[in-house]
């Protein structure tokens, strides 16, 4: 018989080969926790360049001309005018159930493009006189908000290619955690 107090060779192999399997997995999942951390980041950052390579065209997307509102203002003005039977029947209808959809997206934009804006504006009104700090601010109103064309500005603003490209890196950086909060910071 075996005393209580002694464990047998298997018991004391089955023991440690469980501890450092626990301690295997759970170093894995550390690895793999940062590893997810990581793509979540850089997928933030490309995102936050998506919205700043796209802003002009959403820009020029939302604004309307004056042939725009007008017929906005008369197609609201008709609309009061219809009875509730009528109104009813046409905004169930196939075709407005399609228009309402663009218009929806439309207005998704305006207040998506307002949150946007004022992240913007804020960054732009900071005080700081750093020369990293004035070229990244320049890039954001000059090829982002402006719209030039990347090679022109390069050409006209920076002696070396390189510069510009860190300096862009950093301004998106700079931005990631305002449009995303949290998930825009490399923790």
């Amino acid at each position: 018989m075996q005393e209580v107090g002694k464990e047998t060779y298997k018991e004391y192999l089955a023991r440690v080969i469980t501890k450092e399997i626990g301690e295997v997995v759970n170093q894995k999942m550390e690895e793999t926790k940062k590893e997810l951390l990581a793509i979540q980041y850089n997928l933030t950052l490309q995102q936050t360049e998506e919205i700043l390579k796209n802003y002009k065209k959403l820009k020029e997307h939302i604004e309307l001309s004056d042939i725009d509102k007008k017929t906005m203002i008369g197609e609201i003005k008709e609309c009061y005018d219809k009875d509730i039977e009528n109104l009813m029947s046409e905004v169930f209808a196939n075709n407005e159930l399609y228009l309402e959809g663009l218009l929806k997206n439309r207005y998704k934009t305006i207040i998506f493009l307002k949150f946007i804006d004022n992240i913007l504006d804020k960054y732009l009104k900071e005080k700081k006189d750093d020369k990293i700090e004035i070229r990244k601010k320049k890039i954001l109103k000059d090829l982002y908000m402006q719209g030039k064309k990347q090679a022109e500005f390069i050409y006209n603003n920076y002696e070396v290619e390189r510069t510009f490209y860190m300096d862009r890196e950093k301004l998106i950086k700079d931005l990631a955690p305002y449009f995303f909060g949290i998930r825009g910071l490399n923790i």
